[in-house]
């Protein structure tokens, strides 16, 4: 984006590409244009998805009905479809999602995308401890006594993608067992 020249029969001129944006009477559109300027380009390819149906992380095509994101930054879903990456599944996230993921989206106000995969593991270890070990449902309640929504960068500024952390409360994180986060993700939002 930016500034294209554009010529005329008497002159030449800049039009600033942004600026007429606001021209656009179509919303989604302009919604579109804004979001490519957070969104990398989809690097996920056909092969990465069967590998992890391989490893039993998703289920197959056939059943689960996956597709590649393709050349585009901003797809368009049809009812029923997310945007997942694959550092998240690596993560720990469990397709379908559970309801407590669900309610911590809603309380939040946040989706999926805002999300980083350390935050997506700490979600997934917290659900498997209450399901697994302490047999109870997972509570908002609990998981905010131990952790706290940290925006990133900052929270009149969250990014799009992964613009929210998870952290443990202060004094708390030796209340809670011990689980090491992932390194390899540092780099995660250029797939």
């Amino acid at each position: 984006m930016g500034k294209k020249k554009t010529a005329s029969k008497s002159q030449s001129s800049f039009v600033d590409e942004e600026s007429s944006l606001s021209l656009i009477e179509n919303q989604e559109f302009v919604a579109m244009r804004a979001a490519q300027k957070f969104w990398p380009a989809p690097t996920t390819t056909e092969a990465q998805l069967h590998e992890l149906v391989s490893d039993g992380l998703i289920q197959g095509q056939a059943f689960a009905e996956w597709r590649v994101p393709g050349e585009h930054r901003v797809l368009v879903l049809v009812p029923g479809e997310i945007v997942l990456f694959v550092s998240f599944i690596r993560a720990g996230l469990c397709l379908p999602a559970s309801a407590f993921l669900h309610q911590f989206l809603d309380y939040f106000g946040i989706c999926l995308n805002h999300l980083a995969p350390n935050a997506v593991l700490h979600l997934s270890v917290f659900v498997h401890l209450c399901e697994a070990f302490l047999g109870i449902p997972p509570s908002l309640s609990l998981f905010r006594y131990f952790f706290r929504l940290k925006p990133q960068p900052r929270r009149e500024d969250t990014s799009v993608l992964g613009g929210c952390g998870i952290q443990f409360c202060q004094g708390l994180k030796s209340k809670f067992f011990d689980y090491d986060l992932v390194d390899s993700v540092r780099d995660w939002h250029a797939d």
